[in-house]
């Protein structure tokens, strides 16, 4: 666990719902655990002391009467508390603990370690539950000790599944990817994030298997293999029940306490882990559907789509957040109007508005949305849904994520195309299938095809298809282009281009991609903490901005044939500090039992290269070039088939020189917002790499620490260094990765598409630190990316990759003047 963690980890707020349930849930158990604790002076009597007459009732000296020998059941209860909760909580913290360390085991590691873990939970599974029972407590012999392993040996196995699902997930997680990178072992990282991540649900787990576990103890006993010595809430009721309390009327004060004891204890338990980590993860305040407050306002109605006065808010349980805060636009028919705006200032959510698909948590709270002489906003659930797909239709971000990946892409256009008017035939269906394929680029036989046997770009021509196959009459597309490469991002720009002529479609683009859209918009509507800021026609605002903060967003454009940005001139040394020689790396892929290799995808093929001390190298290409093959192989992360890495003249052959290295290279991953875990305070982020090197001296950790965040410009007070990246920017978090990177003071820095995910103005301020790293502290730099004006800005040399071969190299200025390659090339004309 992280050595600074801190209630918050635990504890939901009390001033929010779920809190109050979370301290309820506490004092319910602690009450109890008390009454346990100090039985002997709470009920006076010993619970085996016959002190009153049969069955006497409830009186002022014995609260709940007495049993038919003349026990305080009172007393019975509070003693009974003591073994039901010894045995509950003991065999749910032993089962939980076998479980968990043979999931994170069988999660993480995976192989034949996960297929013996697994076979020996099938046959527990499997095998019957109470005759098991049964055989182990006669075998062990009738004692607490018995009831807390019998219960234990059947209730560990299916929480092993469980939790194993949530890890085999985790395990692919960036900051998982991270942690390696930076030479962390299994332990290490089993410990530190895969734990953290799996708790919420380790909890409900504990909690159930408590309840069982109370539970089995009562059936235990009933079957005589409980400790007849010792009372607990099972016994109670096993008496109560063979001595006919139910025929004589004391099952009122004899069977209901008990029964209530066990009831509460497992709600409280229950509260406990309803309030968990809610913190991270407040919980949504549902809204019912309230028609807005009309806006003044009138919509325009010469347009396909008018907005007046939108306001949207989301709600939680800390309160009420007002994301878009009077928004008015107008889309002509066939127009293509960009609304752009940086990560977080109210795109996505005017779009969902627009569509009906706020989260529950938000809420229209003013505005109009005029659409075919009708308000959006004020139409039912049955109205809005009857238009989405049909009249208007939506372009999701991430295609891969968009797309289901256990169904084709023909059977998913499919679903789309009978939310037609009219139901189509067989062969109407497949007709139309293939001639929607056609006209997003794709070929017949695609039909057949899974997401994940497709690009990236052709991902997104079939998630068009699917939207607009219908030819609705407004398409909203929502970042269409992110993540893609240059080049596929104008083959997806000129092919909405295209429908859009052909179809007469009229398009709301929203991107952060500012210098794509301004190439191909009609008009331009800047979006700024949920305001338009600057709206008119493309050349209007770029020209006349009325906003200083359109302004500085097109100032931070480079261009690729202005003057570097980021330039310094470098002389190479003879010895590289890293150099490829002849690397070629394979990746197989499986059938559906993992077993068979059924293709091989060749992702480098004898890549050579050398990376000199202090330069700034460039490795350029498309997705799937190998770019991130190479950082991965750099790293020690994956090992190449064929060919030699070395270092400073090393070459690195043995698992530990592979993990040597990592000592003085470290890798900046692309995505800010997964390559850390969002439970870690910044200080515990930054500091890993001391952690993973086994420093454990808190003050140097913290001097450490706020030495880094000063280098790349971030506040290293407590506030700050104490913070969630929850409560950062994208901007703010890519510096944290920065910080963590510097820490051990690396040699080099491996970029991979470090400015990929962040807006215009942000990637301008990343390079700005990169550059001062360099000059500071003397960093080598490999930047990964595949946008080749930056790369030209800020590199002092470029490798262009294709399909896993390097197709050109040479001094920046060499080859962005004097492209020998069409592929470098189509990359320089494409921006």
């Amino acid at each position: 666990m992280d050595r600074y963690t801190d209630t918050r980890r635990f504890l939901a707020p009390f001033k929010t719902t779920t809190g109050k349930v979370q301290y309820l849930g506490i004092f319910i158990l602690s009450v109890i655990a008390l009454l346990a604790l100090f039985a002997p002076f709470i009920a006076g009597f010993a619970p085996d002391e016959a002190v009153c007459a049969p069955f006497e009732r409830p009186s002022s000296i014995h609260i709940l009467g007495c049993d038919d020998a003349g026990h305080s059941i009172f007393s019975q209860l509070l003693f009974g508390a003591r073994v039901s909760l010894f045995v509950g909580l003991s065999v749910a913290f032993f089962a939980t603990l076998f479980a968990t360390i043979l999931a994170v085991i069988a999660g993480y590691y995976g192989g034949w370690i996960d297929r013996v873990i697994m076979r020996v939970v099938d046959i527990v599974l499997s095998l019957p539950f109470l005759p098991l029972v049964i055989v182990l407590g006669v075998a062990l012999g009738a004692s607490l000790l018995t009831q807390i392993v019998v219960i234990a040996v059947i209730m560990w196995a299916q929480p092993v599944r469980e939790l194993r699902s949530q890890i085999l997930s985790i395990r692919s997680f960036s900051f998982v990817e991270a942690s390696k990178a930076m030479g962390a072992s299994g332990y290490f990282i089993g410990l530190r994030h895969i734990l953290p991540e799996v708790a919420p649900l380790i909890v409900p787990v504990f909690v159930r298997i408590a309840h069982g576990a109370i539970l089995i103890e009562t059936s235990l006993s009933f079957l005589g293999l409980g400790d007849p010595l010792q009372t607990s809430w099972g016994t109670i009721l096993y008496h109560a029940n063979s001595r006919t309390a139910f025929l004589t009327g004391a099952w009122l004060y004899w069977i209901v306490p008990a029964g209530v004891a066990v009831a509460l204890t497992v709600t409280a338990l229950a509260f406990i882990g309803f309030g968990y980590d809610a913190s991270l993860s407040p919980r949504i305040l549902r809204r019912k559907k309230v028609v807005p407050n009309i806006a003044k306002d009138e919509p325009s109605r010469d347009c396909v789509l008018s907005i007046r006065g939108l306001r949207v808010s989301y709600y939680s349980e800390f309160g009420k957040n007002e994301m878009v805060r009077g928004v008015d636009l107008d889309l002509k028919q066939g127009e293509l109007l960009g609304l752009v705006g940086e990560s977080g200032s109210g795109k996505t959510t005017v779009a969902m508005a627009i569509l009906q698909l706020l989260t529950p948590s938000g809420e229209i709270t003013d505005g109009v949305a005029q659409f075919q002489n009708q308000n959006l906003f004020t139409l039912s659930d049955s109205q809005i849904r009857s238009m989405r797909g049909r009249k208007l239709a939506l372009i999701p971000q991430s295609a891969m994520n968009s797309l289901n990946p256990v169904m084709t892409i023909g059977t998913q256009l499919a679903e789309s195309l009978n939310l037609g008017d009219k139901l189509l035939s067989s062969q109407e269906l497949k007709k139309s299938i293939a001639d929607w394929l056609k006209k997003v680029g794709l070929e017949e036989q695609h039909a057949k095809s899974f997401p994940h046997e497709l690009s990236g770009g052709m991902r997104q021509r079939a998630v068009i298809a699917i939207a607009i196959c219908n030819t609705p009459d407004l398409v909203i597309a929502d970042e269409p282009t992110t993540g893609l490469d240059v080049l596929v991002q104008e083959e997806i720009m000129a092919l909405l281009l295209e429908l859009r002529l052909s179809l007469k479609l009229s398009i709301l683009f929203i991107t952060h991609n500012l210098s794509l859209i301004a190439r191909h918009a009609d008009s331009l509507a800047v979006m700024h903490r949920g305001i338009i800021v600057d709206y008119g026609s493309v050349e209007q605002v770029q020209n006349s901005p009325k906003c200083e903060h359109t302004r500085s967003l097109f100032d931070s454009l480079p261009k690729i044939d202005e003057q570097r940005r980021w330039g310094s001139s470098l002389s190479l040394e003879e010895k590289p500090v890293i150099e490829l020689r002849d690397i070629s790396k394979s990746f197989n892929s499986y059938d559906v039992f993992g077993l068979t290799s059924t293709s091989k995808h060749k992702a480098l093929t004898d890549v050579s290269l050398k990376l000199y001390s202090g330069e700034k190298l460039g490795l350029v290409g498309g997705s799937g070039s190998g770019k991130s093959t190479i950082a991965r192989l750099v790293m020690g992360m994956i090992y190449p088939d064929t060919g030699e890495i070395s270092f400073k003249g090393r070459v690195l052959n043995s698992n530990s020189e592979r993990k040597t290295l990592k000592n003085f290279v470290h890798m900046v991953f692309q995505d800010p917002y997964q390559s850390m875990r969002n439970s870690m305070s910044i200080r515990d982020i930054v500091a890993e790499p001391l952690y993973i090197r086994g420093i454990k001296d808190i003050l140097l950790v913290e001097k450490e620490v706020k030495k880094a965040l000063k280098e790349v410009g971030l506040p290293s007070d407590g506030s700050f260094i104490s913070r969630l990246p929850v409560a950062l920017s994208g901007g703010q978090r890519q510096r944290v990765s920065f910080a963590r990177a510097i820490i051990t003071k690396p040699e080099v820095i491996i970029a991979d598409e470090p400015t990929s995910m962040l807006d215009q103005s942000t990637r301008g301020e990343i390079i700005d630190l990169m550059e001062k790293l360099r000059v500071n502290l003397g960093t080598t730099f490999l930047f990964i990316t595949h946008d080749i004006v930056l790369a030209r800005h800020f590199c002092n040399r470029l490798v262009v990759l294709k399909d896993g071969l390097i197709v050109e190299e040479g001094l920046v200025e060499s080859v962005i003047e004097s492209p020998k390659h069409e592929y470098t090339k189509a990359l320089i004309s494409a921006v």
